[in-house]
C-alpha cells in the first residue's frame, strides 16, 4: 500500500462528470479506450491501453475547471487524490 492509497479522489466518478469530460475528444484517445469505455482519467485513473501522447485538452475541461485541478495527461498520470 502507498501513500497515495490512503487518499481520496478529487473528482468524484459521477455520471454527470462522465458527461462532461473531454476525455474522448482528446487527440490522445485511442480505439482501445474507447473499446473499454475508459473517460474521465483523473477520476478514474490511468488508462491500461498503449498511450502516444498527441496533445491534452485538460487545461480547459469542464471538469478540471470546476474541481480548481491543474494538470495535463491524466490517462498516463493517473487520478488526482489528496
Amino acid at each position: 500500500m502507498t501513500e497515495n492509497d490512503d487518499k481520496k479522489l478529487v473528482v468524484p466518478p459521477t455520471q454527470e462528470n462522465k458527461q462532461k469530460c473531454l476525455c474522448p475528444d482528446c487527440p490522445s484517445y485511442n480505439q482501445c479506450m474507447q473499446d473499454k469505455g475508459e473517460v474521465l482519467f483523473c477520476s478514474s485513473g490511468a488508462t491500461s491501453c498503449e498511450l502516444e501522447k498527441w496533445g491534452c485538452p485538460c487545461v480547459r475541461c469542464p471538469v478540471q475547471l470546476e474541481y480548481h485541478n491543474i494538470g495535463l495527461f491524466y490517462s498516463e498520470k493517473g487520478a488526482l487524490k489528496k
